[in-house]
């Protein structure tokens, strides 16, 4: 099962992604297939006819904002774990450096008083 995408839109994507923004699977820019179409577009039907046609708008607008709220709530959970790990690492650093400078400091102590 696929999608149809914008050319330009989809390539950047995967070139960045490596995935299919549908389902997250591997992709490469091999895998996709070129759709050709006549250049003119019929016009689309005004979809703000009725009351149920309007609900049915909203109700799509609403999906997209859902998804997107999700899909900014996946990337903000991994940016906090990449956060949190970063900052681990750097609190341990800094303790081996602080122990480090403690043990260096001793050394030279001890050197001055065999001096």
């Amino acid at each position: 099962i696929g999608g149809v995408f914008e050319k330009s839109a989809i390539e950047e994507y995967v070139f960045q992604h490596n995935q299919d923004p549908i389902n997250g699977e591997q992709l490469s820019e091999d895998d996709l297939i070129e759709i050709q179409t006549s250049r003119i577009v019929p016009a689309k039907a005004r979809t703000s006819d009725s009351i149920p046609s309007l609900l049915h708008v909203f109700q799509n607008e609403f999906d997209a904002l859902a998804l997107e709220s999700f899909e900014l709530k996946k990337q903000m959970l991994e940016a906090r774990k990449e956060l949190s790990s970063t900052l681990y690492y750097h609190d341990a650093a800094v303790k081996v450096a602080a122990r480090l400078m403690n043990e260096r400091d001793e050394a030279r102590a001890v050197i001055k008083r065999l001096s």
